[in-house]
């Protein structure tokens, strides 16, 4: 079943069925089984073939379906959710999946499986609470309390059954939920509650009446900015000591003109937390995005470029990933935070020169070992933190930087006491002596804490006496401080047996992961996967790091290279990376688009890359087709089509693909170049392949649709949606976008009432709270739709609160699509100002319009705004609009080409220069309309 629609040879059987007791067997021990399978089952579920057994691809099991009905609930109300959920959960028996199967054969999918139930059940405790009667509450409140008895660190299920008991037990019960937590986690990780628990509990002491209200999510569709992580600025688990000073010296820098700041220093000084820090102090008066480099050792500039775009949720359509970062960013005023650029550095210090070059506002702050080398570079030094003489005055040690943050870090396992005031001179000392041996070095000193953690304070100098002398090359600077590696093997040393294996083979991972996938990559042979974890979370061998909806965790750069040698030596290199090519794999294998699986692909990407890149170089052509198609999901989501394109088109080359693979990766790619670029007989075939995946055939007819509409063939395009409609019936996540696309062909072809009542229906299938997938492949089409029905109000006010929805709940910025249509609205009820300010935005920021013909289509807009405002800049614009819409051999659709002829005949066209090249017309637009938008103008009305 784990290889449904290809072929097994026996001899594989053997050795994945029976493993070490297959090397006795012949392969008639197979033949045995499969005929005894067969009695047992329908005669012709696995059929022989040339090449081994096979089961048809479209055979379907009960985790099948329990998968399906899982992801497909974001779009329901609450009371379809809890029916839905219920039917999902009805389908175990057990406390795990496959209960009594070898880890051998289905340690990945049970992790899976088991990780995706736990989701079940929080989204279904979620949904009895909005439903607000009183058993459902006290079904919600066992639900949630179930799921932290089995896991006492996971924060969101804390809150969910700190929400409902507050409201089904009373006060005290939330308040007794919130301390197991934050002694389970100071005891286990070291670490405090996150933000969303703090506020929660601040409101549970204030006895918030909005904690009793019904009829609302307990959970977001999907937390702030979670679908972006670069924006998404790391939060240190516990306070950062000693570092005002440091975090001062960047921002002053900043404020006084500079746009790259380099803060460099040794190994595990802590640059790091302090660009975190220097994050969290801009955060409130400027975008900031935060990169983290570690996981992209020896990447080329273009590689490293669209790494960049696809982690903040740029869109890239240009070809060269370099020129399509700059452009994207060519108006913004985003502060850049990259972490670790050591890795990367020459590709890093040719990227900020592009960057510092071609795109003004930005400014970049970069932590290395070595500087950039860059024009304009300044360089902050980070020192260890400062220490004092064991012996020295007490005003002193109690003082010193590295003596309050061994303390603090010992306080945290509730070791010692946290105000270095309280702490008894003898102790103190102690410290302070620990301190100074380690020079103050943040990391050796946090390696000491957890390693030491629970044992008696005097034995601390003991701990730390080991020899910390090894020299190991740190990019061409002079170290002046013990090795940093030396320490680290030492701590590591101090791990027992089963914490050491999993240390090591959790070094293949890039990113951050959680304790399901640890336990998938980790594999046999490890005993209880997340206790070893939390052991090298005490030991901060790893980062506690938290995601939107769970705990994860993140090893720095220093740790995995030391764990691959480790991994190296124990020769497990291939085996732990095939289980973490086949983790990537399976994660998202045959699952719906849905939020969950936007925000999960972006938080793990450079995971799925290199599982990508590892199953591609292994031939392990399967692995590698599940893996891009979850890719291409995110990269369609967040408008990457270049790198989409890329990607698609290198599998798609791969022979060792299933044809449904194969076809929905056709597909992809189709809908990165925006059309299909095959024939009627091709598409027949493709659909062949999808026979029985409801999806993917009705994105097939979704694809021919928008190709046929293209072509202006509109009976063509309407054929098509309603193969998709009825292949999409029963699917509550895409059934909207096909019928908002029907919406528009209808309005186009002249249909208002029917374009109307598609509008309209698309709009309440996806509800309220719109999911952010919604947001982004619906919210527009419907516009469209209503404003060339003749709706541009109705179209304004949608796209405009939809704006607001989705930038306050994700952290999404409007798509140029949608600043776009909001545009042309503006304009169709000759509201000129906010018409102008939308367009000009789907020019500027991050989110900016890169492609001719968007560009083109922004420009002929916002030039049409001008001419309605009387401003002398129209023309100009106009002109550049055509020059531009030529230059892509695009036309507007009559809709709009009648608002603009209406504008070009009241101000007329300048003609632009037609040796202009489209960069520069771009560029010429934008500087028009920045200069005719003033700053303090509201971006919409």
């Amino acid at each position: 079943m784990a290889r449904r629609g290809r072929p097994v040879p026996t001899e594989t059987l053997l050795d994945l069925v029976w493993g070490d007791d297959s090397l006795g067997l012949t392969p008639t021990a197979v033949h045995t089984a499969v005929a005894r399978l067969r009695r047992q089952t329908e005669a012709d579920l696995v059929r022989t073939t040339d090449l081994g057994y096979a089961i048809s691809h479209d055979v379907e099991c009960d985790a099948d379906v329990f998968s399906e009905l899982v992801a497909d609930t974001n779009a329901l109300d609450a009371a379809l959710r809890v029916d839905r959920l219920r039917a999902a959960l009805a389908l175990w028996s057990g406390p795990s999946a496959y209960a009594g199967v070898s880890d051998r054969l289905v340690l990945a999918e049970r992790a899976r499986l088991d990780d995706l139930r736990d989701r079940a059940i929080a989204h279904l405790s979620g949904a009895l609470l909005e439903l607000g009667g009183a058993p459902e509450g006290r079904e919600a409140h066992d639900l949630a309390r179930a799921l932290v008895n089995a896991n006492p660190l996971d924060e969101s299920a804390a809150a969910l059954a700190m929400r409902a008991a507050y409201r089904s037990e009373g006060q005290a019960e939330a308040l007794q939920i919130h301390e197991d937590l934050r002694r389970a986690l100071r005891d286990e990780l070291g670490v405090r509650p996150g933000a969303q628990v703090r506020d929660l509990h601040a409101r549970v002491l204030a006895q918030d009446p909005s904690l009793e209200a019904a009829h609302q999510r307990s959970t977001p569709a999907s937390p702030l900015t979670s679908l972006h992580p670069g924006r998404l600025v790391p939060i240190p688990p516990s306070p950062t000591i000693g570092r005002q000073d440091d975090v001062a010296t960047v921002l002053d820098a900043l404020a006084s003109g500079r746009r790259l700041v380099t803060v460099t220093g040794p190994g595990g000084v802590g640059k790091s937390r302090l660009l975190a820090e220097v994050g969290a102090a801009l955060a409130g008066s400027r975008e900031v995005a935060h990169i983290a480099l570690g996981g992209h050792a020896a990447l080329p500039v273009d590689e490293l470029a669209a790494s960049v775009a696809l982690a903040a949720g740029l869109p890239l359509v240009d070809d060269d990933p370099v020129a399509g970062l700059v452009a994207a960013l060519r108006t913004s005023t985003v502060t850049i935070l990259a972490d670790e650029a050591e890795w990367v550095l020459e590709s890093a210090a040719a990227l900020a020169s592009a960057l510092l070059a071609g795109a003004p506002g930005v400014t970049i702050v970069v932590t290395s070992r070595a500087p950039l080398s860059v024009v304009g570079e300044r360089i902050v030094v980070l020192e260890p933190l400062a220490t004092a003489d064991p012996r020295g005055p007490m005003e002193e040690i109690r003082a010193a930087a590295a003596v309050r943050l061994l303390v603090e870090r010992l306080a945290d396992r509730g070791d010692l006491s946290a105000d270095v005031q309280e702490i008894a001179d003898g102790e103190l000392r102690v410290v302070a002596e620990v301190a100074h041996r380690l020079d103050g070095l943040p990391l050796a000193l946090e390696i000491v804490a957890g390693a030491a953690a629970g044992g008696p304070l005097l034995d601390l100098p003991e701990v730390a006496a080991a020899a910390l002398d090894v020299e190991v090359e740190d990019h061409g600077r002079d170290e002046r401080h013990r090795s940093l590696r030396e320490a680290l093997t030492w701590g590591v040393g101090r791990l027992g047996p089963e914490a050491r294996v999993v240390l090591r083979r959790l070094g293949v991972f890039a990113g951050p992961f959680t304790t399901a996938a640890a336990a998938a990559v980790v594999g046999e042979g490890a005993g209880q996967v997340d206790r070893a974890v939390r052991e090298l979370a005490r030991h901060n061998l790893l980062k506690v790091e938290r995601a939107p909806t769970t705990l994860s965790f993140r090893m720095l750069r220093v740790v995995r290279d030391l764990a691959r040698d480790e991994l190296t030596v124990a020769g497990e290199v291939e085996a732990t990376r095939q289980r973490h090519r086949r983790w990537f794999a399976g994660a998202w294998r045959d699952s719906a688009l849905c939020d969950e699986l936007v925000e999960h692909v972006g938080r793990t990407h450079d995971d799925h890359v290199e599982a990508l890149t590892d199953a591609l170089a292994h031939h392990d052509d399967v692995a590698a087709g599940d893996i891009a198609l979850a890719l291409c999901r995110r990269w369609q989501f967040v408008e990457a089509s270049a790198v989409g394109t890329r990607w698609a088109t290198r599998v798609l080359d791969r022979r060792g693909l299933t044809d449904r693979q194969r076809a929905r990766l056709e597909i992809c790619r189709a809908g990165f170049l925006q059309g299909a670029d095959w024939d009627a007989a091709h598409h027949e075939e493709l659909r062949d392949a999808l026979e029985g995946d409801p999806e993917w055939s009705a994105l097939l007819d979704l694809t021919g649709a928008i190709t046929t509409y293209a072509l202006g063939d509109v009976p063509g395009a309407r054929r098509h949606l309603d193969l998709a409609r009825t292949a999409a019936a029963s699917l509550h996540s895409l059934l909207p976008e096909i019928i908002a696309t029907r919406a528009v062909v209808d309005a186009a072809a002249g249909d208002v009432d029917a374009a109307l009542a598609g509008a309209r229906e698309a709009i309440a299938r996806v509800g309220i709270t719109r999911s952010a997938v919604h947001s982004v492949t619906v919210v527009p089409k419907v516009a469209l739709a209503l404003l060339d029905a003749g709706k541009p109000r109705e179209a304004l006010e949608l796209l405009t609160t939809a704006a607001a929805d989705t930038e306050a709940r994700f952290g999404i910025r409007p798509t140029s699509t949608t600043a776009i249509n909001a545009g042309w609205a503006a304009l169709a009820i000759d509201d000129g100002v906010s018409a102008l300010c939308w367009f000009r935005e789907s020019l500027t920021g991050p989110q900016a319009a890169t492609a001719a013909p968007t560009v083109a289509e922004a420009a002929m807009g916002a030039g049409s705004a001008l001419a309605a405002l009387g401003h002398v800049t129209a023309a100009e614009v106009l002109g550049l609009g055509r020059l531009l819409l030529a230059a892509s051999q695009q036309e507007l659709p009559p809709t709009l080409e009648a608002l603009t002829a209406r504008a070009e005949e009241a101000a007329g066209v300048l003609t632009s220069n037609p040796d202009w090249d489209v960069v520069l017309a771009s560029n010429r637009v934008v500087q028009l309309l920045d200069n005719a938008v003033a700053p303090a103008t509201p971006r919409r009305a």
